[in-house]
């Protein structure tokens, strides 16, 4: 997680998951960036899970469900929203990103929320 910036990490014990939790807000356009600067951080996320270094800093995430949450205030639903679930769906197609490889994720979820902050 040294090049990843993690907002916050939760635990949801009902769902048995550890979230990784990033704030995105006030994008201006072009989006391009900010969508590349986004999927950046999500395969920090994963690669930092996958490897054991959120499971060295919290020793409880260790073969939970993850759970990438992205909380958005103020930004574009629907390119968002697309982006990230198609991140999600070409993610485990690729070599050495399959929770199965790893002795510290059961399984990864990708969620996205949206809100708006008054300005």
């Amino acid at each position: 997680m040294a090049d990843t910036t993690v907002d916050f990490i939760a635990f949801d014990d009902d769902r048995g998951a550890c979230l990784l939790v990033l704030v995105e807000e006030g994008w201006e356009q072009p989006f391009d960036d900010h969508l590349r600067s986004l999927q950046d951080r999500l395969y920090g996320c994963v690669n930092a899970a996958l490897d054991g270094q959120v499971a060295a800093l919290f020793p409880k995430s260790a073969g939970l469900n993850f759970i990438v949450q992205v909380d958005c205030y103020n930004l574009p639903t629907k390119p968002v929203t697309e982006f990230v679930e198609r991140f999600a769906a070409g993610l485990f197609e690729m070599n050495g990103y399959s929770p199965k490889q790893s002795n510290f994720v059961r399984s990864f979820k990708f969620e996205v929320n949206h809100d708006s902050l008054a300005t």
